[in-house]
């Protein structure tokens, strides 16, 4: 693999990975875990708030 750019430890902080959705300026993208049979899916949270509920 050839012409690959290096990313920086602060840009590998800052991506989130997987199907995460593009949220609005002032939502966070979480991701709820699977429980009683349902699927693990994503939601965009108040970032006030943040992720911490789940």
């Amino acid at each position: 693999m050839k012409n690959l750019k290096k990313l920086t430890k602060s840009t590998l902080k800052n991506i989130i990975g997987g199907n995460a959705p593009q949220c609005e300026g002032d939502t966070v993208a979480c991701r709820h875990k699977a429980e009683n049979g349902v699927p693990a899916y994503w939601s965009c949270e108040p970032a006030a708030t943040g992720c911490r509920f789940l």
